[in-house]
């Protein structure tokens, strides 16, 4: 894996990940987006509901500002490791 992120770019392509998913799943990572439901119907359809604010003063905004350009990979090496 380089460090410009490679490794991610080509995760995200395999799996098909569009801009909006991944968008979805760093604002989950970077607690801009806070699951409020999961409901689940009887033919097993599953529907999230998430929340954030996107005001001037929100998390979220925040969150866009400041990773606006960078790739994925560069934000998810920011992640502390267990």
């Amino acid at each position: 894996m380089g460090k410009d992120g490679s490794h991610y770019d080509g995760m995200f392509s395999k799996y098909s990940l569009s801009p909006q998913q991944i968008a979805v799943i760093t604002g989950i990572l970077l607690d801009a987006l806070v699951v409020q439901a999961v409901l689940v119907d009887n033919n097993q359809r599953v529907e999230i509901v998430l929340e954030g604010h996107l005001s001037d003063g929100g998390k979220v905004n925040t969150v866009v500002n400041d990773i606006y350009n960078m790739k994925f990979g560069e934000i998810f090496n920011g992640f502390p490791r267990k």
